[in-house]
């Protein structure tokens, strides 16, 4: 099975490239992608990050293998957990707004205007898709098998598209917490709840104020 996953991550690698590649050059080959690439592309991602997390994680079947990282676990423990999470993640956030205003410095105009241009499909994955793809592979592999600060840097590097720095940086603030989250409650749950919650927050303010 692990096989399988290795060769659906390869194929997803293969797609995102093709998907980048007509967005960036276009040419007579890619106007039949021309409106499915960003969804082709975002699938892509995401289909990939999962497909690696679940090789990294198999063992003998599906069930014991999101077991070994605490899903799904106790619902209740989840819900109070990926609160307390939301809560902490909002708390840090405010925090480095703060440091953001006192140094005059703040890009996020880049990411409302990415946001605004991505078609309901797209926001709809983010809000329900990614935050699982996301946490099974950057906090339910990379941070348990190498630690909090180098995969909260490579989940913020991964939201380098966006073109902000503040989004980056805040991308990699959200990592630390959601890994030391994964690291107290030994689940991943509370992680997928919280992340889902702040993306679907995020996203209607965005829309709302665009």
């Amino acid at each position: 099975m692990r096989a399988v996953f290795l060769f659906l991550s390869a194929i997803s690698l293969f797609a995102f490239l093709a998907a980048a590649l007509c967005q960036l050059s276009g040419g007579p080959l890619c106007a039949p992608l021309d409106e499915a690439a960003p969804y082709l592309g975002s699938a892509a991602i995401h289909l990939g990050i999962f497909s690696l997390a679940m090789y990294a994680l198999w063992k003998k079947g599906l069930k014991a293998s999101l077991a070994s990282i605490g899903f799904p676990g106790s619902l209740k423990d989840g819900v109070f957990y990926g609160v307390m999470t939301l809560g902490a993640i909002f708390l840090v956030l405010f925090i480095f707004g703060m440091f953001a205003l006192a140094f005059n410095f703040n890009d996020q105009h880049k990411v409302t205007e990415k946001i605004s241009t991505l078609p309901p499909l797209i926001l709809l994955l983010a809000v329900l898709g990614a935050p699982l793809t996301e946490e099974l592979f950057f906090r339910g592999v990379l941070s348990v098998r190498y630690g909090v600060l180098p995969s909260s840097i490579l989940f913020g590097l991964m939201h380098l598209a966006y073109g902000s720095v503040v989004e980056v940086v805040g991308a990699f603030l959200i990592g630390l917490v959601l890994a030391m989250s994964m690291r107290f409650t030994k689940s991943v749950t509370p992680c997928i709840i919280a992340h889902m919650a702040y993306n679907a927050i995020a996203i209607t303010i965005i829309t709302f104020y665009s």
